[in-house]
């Protein structure tokens, strides 16, 4: 680009959003630090969006107030806000070229013809897409399109960048493809990136920090680390990575077990004094050549799942019993 500016802060306080039947947001409290890659987490209808649009000025605040860089903004319109923005589909304009589709936010700015070829270049550039000045939209494939799109998105230096699920449209292998390239535009431009997402795997390879939503209010923010290492909540335990939950009636708890800290062994004799075990079935072994994934049935009839790096000493058949075991202090509890 050509000129690396920090990124913006933004704060939210106490953000609430109601419809007449719902509440989308419950009084979300946060702060995206400046230059940070935020990725706002969690399933259908958690919040994530309605967040992503609140900052944007896209909908309107129910209560709350929106802050970037310190500005109380709740009531600058959406092209006063100084955000480039990214969707899930590209919004390019057919009848345009590339170069004109990328120019567009520059024109609209008033800015010299001269300086307009030179940032629609470099942002050409930044986003991949050296040589594709002169085609449209029709002539790309999906990942150019969305390449295109990121490049009109950065083109006019915003302080900050807001993606809403821009990958979801592509295949796995293209997705992969660019979340790798999004980690690299976004160490080059230097601005705040603010990344939706359903997906738990994009969020862990883009981020500097995550939140994670569910039902409209933010269970946990963290790094993925944090999140995977040290869930705040059941809910996170369970939504980031897979577990397998052991539930204790008799002391209202239940305890979440990551798939590589667990240990199958044959009998109850093969447990270490001390170690917590409970009794379970083998519902299938899956070769995944880096190891083995053993996929367990527990008493409760719920499954689990258990990974290690070599193949069992002892035969497992379909349906073969065995017991399940773990260190406890590597795996939290909660409250039921």
């Amino acid at each position: 680009m050509h000129s690396v500016t920090n990124g913006a802060e933004i704060e939210l306080a106490r953000l609430t959003k109601h419809y007449p039947k719902s509440v989308a947001l419950d009084d979300v409290s946060l702060t995206v630090k400046p230059g940070e890659f935020m990725t706002f987490l969690g399933p259908s209808g958690s919040g994530k969006t309605t967040t992503l649009n609140l900052i944007a000025g896209f909908t309107d605040i129910t209560s709350g107030n929106v802050f970037i860089d310190g500005d109380l903004v709740d009531d600058v319109p959406v092209h006063k806000r100084d955000l480039g923005i990214v969707f899930q589909h590209y919004a390019l304009f057919p009848h345009l070229s590339v170069f004109d589709n990328v120019a567009f936010p520059l024109q609209q700015r008033k800015v010299s013809k001269h300086e307009v070829r030179t940032r629609v270049l470099e942002s050409l550039k930044t986003a991949g897409l050296e040589g594709y000045e002169s085609r449209f939209p029709k002539e790309l494939s999906g990942g150019q399109q969305q390449r295109v799109a990121l490049a009109r998105a950065l083109v006019f230096d915003p302080r900050v960048l807001l993606l809403d699920e821009p990958l979801g449209a592509l295949d796995k292998k293209l997705r992969e493809q660019l979340q790798l390239e999004l980690r690299r535009v976004h160490r080059e431009v230097g601005r705040t990136f603010i990344f939706v997402t359903h997906d738990q795997e994009e969020a862990l390879t883009l981020s500097d920090r995550i939140t994670v939503f569910n039902q409209g209010r933010v269970e946990q923010v963290g790094s993925a680390t944090e999140l995977y290492e040290k869930p705040a909540t059941r809910f996170v335990a369970e939504f980031i990575g897979e577990s397998t939950a052991i539930v204790d009636e008799s002391r209202n708890r239940v305890t979440i077990i990551r798939p590589e800290r667990a240990v199958l062994v044959a009998s109850e004799s093969d447990v270490a004094p001390g170690k917590p075990s409970v009794g379970v079935i083998v519902r299938q072994a899956i070769y995944l050549g880096a190891g083995w994934k053993y996929e367990v049935i527990l008493p409760d009839g719920t499954a689990g799942v258990v990974r290690t790096d070599q193949s069992l000493p002892w035969l497992v058949g379909e349906n073969e019993r065995a017991v399940l075991t773990w260190e406890p202090e590597k795996a939290p509890e909660f409250a039921l």
